[in-house]
Order: structure tokens, then sequence, then C-alpha cells
């Protein structure tokens, strides 16, 4: 007999907490840049800390993402390649869009102490 397959609960749950964790990781990187940019702009270096720093909890918080929404799918009957193959464009596309916006953001915050030199 023919018997639909059990959704994937325990990875729902792993990609949310790689999400979170790394949510909160990348929140204390930012607010500590910011603190540190306010207190002394002349010496912050926003190039730096944008670089593997950032990209690592970023990184982990589109993984997660990505792992939570495909077994989401998968709660729905979709097999395997199909929510990843959905879910991986998705992912990739939303995160390069906020990493964009981000960069913009920090390229900002970098002009403006130069332009305050």
């Amino acid at each position: 007999m023919y018997s639909l397959p059990q959704p994937p609960y325990f990875l729902i749950a792993v990609g949310l907490l790689i999400s979170l964790s790394s949510g909160i990781v990348f929140a204390k990187l930012i607010k500590q840049l910011v603190k540190d940019w306010s207190v002394n702009p002349s010496t912050c270096n926003i190039v730096s800390m944008r670089g593997l720093t950032l990209q690592l909890p970023y990184l982990g918080i589109a993984s997660g993402a990505l792992i939570f929404l495909s077994s989401s799918l998968q709660l729905f009957g979709f097999t395997n390649l199909v929510a990843y193959s959905i879910c991986l464009p998705l992912t990739v596309a939303t995160g390069l869009v906020v990493w964009i916006q981000l960069t913009k953001i920090l390229d900002k915050m970098e002009r403006s102490i130069t332009e305050e030199s």
C-alpha cells in the first residue's frame, strides 16, 4: 500500500533556529558597527566590517530561511526537489536584494564619514 512520506517537522525547527540565531548575531554586529561609527566616525572602517564578519551571519539567516521554507512546502505534499527548486531562487533573490540595500546604506555611512573629514 502507498503511504505519504512524513513531513520534515524537525527540519522546520532547525531552519527556524538557524535563522533566529544567525539573525541575533547579525543584529548585534550591526548595532556594534553603528555604535562604533557614532562614537568615532573617522576611525570606523565600514569596508572591513562589510566582509566576512557580516556575511557569515547573513548566510546563516538565508540558509536557515531556505531550509525552513522548503521544509514548510513539504508539509503541503511537495517533494524535496520541487520544494528546494521553488525556494532556492526565491531565497537567493531576496537575500541579494536585501544585501544590496544594506551595502548601499553602509556606503552612505562611509561617504558621510569622508565628507565630514
